[in-house]
């Protein structure tokens, strides 16, 4: 007897601990190979010597909290699930089940 192929669904496991992380910020680059996000945490200044000194230099540092980095193959499904999921959340459109695979 033949063993049958099924799919293969991937589920997120969050009974392993791991930190949740805030970012307000993304930076995205893009090479032939791969996709980087970096995720800062985009706090003003906090000061009067912050604020002259971002004036002065027109730079405003930010915390870097994560950098992802994934293969430019699920780019295009990263894309579409967050579309969805932004869809879904505004009431424009139905959950389609899109997976980022």
């Amino acid at each position: 007897m033949a063993s049958e192929e099924r799919p293969l669904q991937i589920i997120a496991d969050f009974t392993k601990s791991s930190p949740r992380i805030y970012a307000n910020y993304v930076q995205v680059s893009i090479s032939p190979i791969d996709c980087t996000l970096t995720f800062c945490d985009v706090i003003g200044p906090t000061n009067d010597e912050e604020a002259l000194r971002m004036q002065k230099t027109g730079t405003l540092p930010a915390p870097v909290r994560a950098v992802l980095v994934i293969p430019n193959q699920i780019v295009d499904g990263l894309i579409q699930a967050i579309k969805d999921q932004r869809d879904k959340q505004v009431g424009l459109g139905k959950p389609t089940g899109t997976t980022v695979q």
